[in-house]
């Protein structure tokens, strides 16, 4: 299997459940999945980090294979994610520039999207999983990646 990786996975990853002190494994085994390729994110994600988490930020920088191209069928499906979907970002609501892209990059490379963000069931306020469901897209957490792919750190 092939994912795409929200920023709010990795957020939550390396500073708040397994910071890469505590679990090297965990973050050597993130590490062949990204050189396999079978973890990606678009660029914009990476922008993200930079003001979030900085530490963070400089890991991810090492690994620019990880990052997709925002190439030109990318941008039309965000754009179409975003005319069904205008509230996704809002900047009002603090809402992530990242999210369409994610969703977009999915679509176009046919992925499964990991991200800690839930449905608010509410398409006047969506998290990705609400958008995922409309355009039919597969999501799952952190916690059920490290699951799927069996990843043992102890």
């Amino acid at each position: 299997m092939a994912y795409c990786i929200d920023t709010s996975s990795l957020i939550a990853a390396w500073e708040e459940r397994y910071p890469p002190e505590n679990f090297p494994k965990l973050w050597d085994l993130f590490d062949q999945a990204i050189i396999d390729g079978r973890i990606v994110a678009p660029e914009a994600v990476l922008d993200e980090t930079e003001a979030k988490a900085a530490e963070l930020h400089a890991w991810l920088k090492e690994r620019d294979q990880m990052f997709v191209a925002l190439a030109e069928s990318i941008q039309v499906r965000a754009k179409e994610i975003l005319a069904r979907h205008p509230r996704l970002v809002a900047a009002k609501k603090q809402r992530f520039a990242a999210d369409p892209f994610v969703i977009a990059t999915a679509i176009e490379h046919n992925l499964i999207i990991v991200t800690e963000e839930r449905p608010t069931g509410n398409l006047n306020r969506p998290n990705i999983p609400d958008v995922c469901r409309d355009f039919d897209v597969e999501y799952i957490s952190l916690l059920q990646l490290i699951r799927t792919e069996k990843w043992i750190t102890g």
